[in-house]
């Protein structure tokens, strides 16, 4: 049997106590500074927090789109580059050689009032320069029609000018694009009709002309809305009772009927018992007829001078009319205000309109026919 070393047992066993003991103290050690190492982090008598991500969300706010408004009209679908703009006024004559005028049918609205030798002449009013076709013929001014335009803040457009509305122009410095200068003007000689019928603009050249004369653009604030509308998709109806025609006369020579379609709301202007067309064809019509009287004399050797500051007149809109008042006083400047037979302003149905301003001594020549004839 081999012989067993007894010397080195009690050896190993004091290594394995010292190896273990070293062990225990490194276990500790290291147990210690993880302690340690936690408790200066976070002392134990830090709450916890616990951090939870949320997401809110924020509502979006639905942004009604601006209904662009045509303040002459009232009608949606206004260019956005005119809104805020001047309305330009232009011009137009009205004798036999002239028709059928050029863009009778564009204008948002039509004045018409007589002159000199029972012959009537048109302001067209335009609440957009860029709307504006090939208009005329374009013809001089009056001083009437002056006064027509500075009551809407509008930029006057005419080709020459009697010695009354040179005068009116210069004194009161009307913004004004005259066809004496050539630059924005063109005559059409292709119907064959004297030089003083050919002459015509159109909203380019009236364009171009604004800034290359200076003139200012923005419409002053009190001219902004110088008509009264019903409600969107609603429409008014005059009070006085049906209204299928309503005759007019400025003179002899100039008798308009507005005769009503019950399919388009619309009334379809008769100049002499003709169709009143423009050039290519289409018949004017309208959806307010605005007859306004006025005292009508001559002044000076051959002019004519409306009274514009007030008077009676008839409306008639939707197949039906009623008398109205209408003021402008004696400042050129002033506003046209038309007011309702009970005296509130004037609710006109969104479309075009006709103004006619009929000499007073007319006004018996006016006939409203409907469902029971009536003179206003």
């Amino acid at each position: 049997m081999p012989k067993t070393n007894s010397k080195k047992k009690p050896m190993a066993k004091k290594q394995g106590l010292v190896i273990g003991a070293i062990i225990l103290l490194a276990v500790i050690l290291i147990t210690g500074i993880f302690v340690f190492g936690k408790s200066k982090d976070k002392p134990k008598d830090m709450p916890t927090t616990t951090v939870t991500q949320t997401t809110t969300e924020v509502p979006t706010t639905q942004v009604k789109p601006v209904k662009l408004i045509n303040p002459l009209t009232g009608l949606e679908g206004m260019d956005a580059n005119a809104v805020g703009k001047r309305p330009v006024a232009v011009v137009v004559e009205n004798s036999p050689a002239a028709r059928p005028q050029w863009g009778l049918c564009s204008p948002d609205i039509v004045i018409e009032g007589v002159v000199e030798g029972g012959v009537t002449r048109m302001l067209w009013l335009y609440a957009d320069v860029n709307a504006i076709p090939k208009v005329g013929p374009v013809r001089s001014a009056r001083h009437d029609f002056v006064e027509m335009a500075e009551g809407l803040d509008a930029i006057f457009v005419h080709w020459g000018w009697s010695y009354l509305a040179e005068g009116a122009i210069n004194a009161r410095k009307t913004d004004h694009i005259n066809g004496l200068n050539g630059k924005y003007f063109f005559r059409d000689t292709s119907r064959g009709v004297a030089s003083e019928h050919t002459g015509y603009t159109n909203g380019e050249a009236i364009a171009k002309a604004i800034p290359d004369l200076n003139i200012r653009q923005t419409i002053e604030a009190t001219y902004a809305e110088p008509f009264k509308f019903p409600a969107p998709g609603t429409m008014t109806t005059p009070a006085g009772g049906s209204c299928e025609k309503i005759s007019i006369q400025f003179s002899s020579a100039y008798k308009h009927d507005f005769k009503y379609d019950a399919g388009d709301k619309l009334y379809g202007n008769y100049l002499n018992a003709k169709p009143m067309i423009e050039y290519g064809g289409k018949q004017m019509s309208v959806t307010n007829v605005i007859v306004l009287y006025c005292t009508v004399q001559p002044t000076g050797p051959v002019l004519m001078e409306m009274d514009l500051t007030g008077g009676k007149g008839v409306f008639a809109s939707n197949g039906a009319y009623e008398e109205i008042t209408w003021t402008k006083s004696n400042t050129p400047s002033a506003m046209l205000k038309l007011y309702a037979a009970n005296g509130s302003e004037l609710v006109l149905n969104t479309g075009k309109s006709y103004i006619g301003f009929v000499p007073a001594a007319q006004s018996g020549n006016t006939v409203v026919q409907g469902d029971t004839a009536a003179t206003p």
